[in-house]
């Protein structure tokens, strides 16, 4: 299934798709099309960008395609997965990873902090940090730590969803030329 547009909105509205991980059990892909995108229907801010299967971004992330963003001074990249995902096997703790690439010309990573935001049954988590060291390493894919949440920490009331996101809306600070490829929700190593 496609990302979802609604008529008129430059927002792209993610199809809600994912996929678990055969090889790596307890790892689950969200690729850019199922996120939600603040201005991701807009080329002037964000494109599409399809990898080919033998691409080696696609070896590199597991994704098939990626957005870049090309400039936006509002970054709002969010997500949700159903909180019965989490509920079975042994694993309790999850880390949240986002899979970018900073392209040689990035900028505006060094001033405003990104924040990271993971929400489960109204329980909210948030962590922020300057991505200035993640762009100094540009041309290869990186994984940005964006929080972790306990499935000890979801009621089991049948329903609900862990919700996650990426954001800089606080200040008008332009930032731009940063690839980013999907999410990763993983089991955390020791648990």
């Amino acid at each position: 299934m496609a990302a979802q547009h609604k008529a008129g909105s430059p927002h792209l509205i993610g199809d809600g798709m994912y996929e678990e991980d055969l090889e790596f059990p307890r790892l689950f892909r969200i690729p850019v099309t199922a996120l939600n995108i603040i201005w991701g229907k807009d080329p002037r801010f964000w494109r599409i960008i399809p990898f080919t299967d033998t691409d080696e971004d696609v070896r590199s992330t597991g994704f098939k395609q990626s957005a870049l963003l090309v400039q936006v001074n509002w970054l709002e990249v969010t997500g949700k997965l159903p909180v019965s995902l989490f509920r079975s096997g042994s694993a309790t703790k999850y880390e949240i990873y986002y899979a970018v690439n900073f392209r040689v010309d990035a900028f505006g990573w060094h001033s405003a902090p990104i924040r990271f935001k993971v929400r489960v049954n109204g329980e909210e988590t948030e962590k922020s940090m300057i991505l200035e060291p993640y762009r100094e390493k540009y041309g290869v894919w990186q994984e940005i730590h964006g929080g972790e949440f306990s499935v000890s920490d979801v009621v089991d009331n049948g329903d609900g969803e862990v919700k996650f996101g990426m954001y800089e809306v606080d200040s008008d600070w332009w930032k731009g030329s940063m690839v980013l490829a999907g999410v990763k929700i993983m089991a955390k190593a020791g648990n």
